[in-house]
């Protein structure tokens, strides 16, 4: 009988996904968006208005920022941003 898996087939790169670049920068443009609704939802209540101008530049500027780190530097960076949160 021979084993179901050889030494070849465990060294043999996985094939990656087509579609991983894309999803990694959605899920980072989504992080992004979240985080500048929050600072731009706050704003108000810390009496310093944005404008609707403004606020949707900067929310769409800094998703795709975001995005980008994430897509460059993986999900590590994620944890960096959300802990600067607090």
């Amino acid at each position: 009988m021979e084993p179901l898996v050889t030494e070849r087939d465990l060294s043999e790169p996985k094939i990656k996904s087509i579609n991983a670049p894309f999803v990694r920068f959605i899920v980072g443009a989504i992080i992004g968006l979240m985080i500048a609704g929050a600072y731009w939802g706050t704003s108000v209540y810390f009496e310093y208005s944005v404008p609707i101008e403004i606020g949707i530049i900067g929310c769409i500027l800094l998703s795709i920022i975001c995005g980008l780190m994430i897509l460059k530097f993986g999900y590590g960076i994620l944890e960096k941003l959300l802990e600067n949160i607090r």
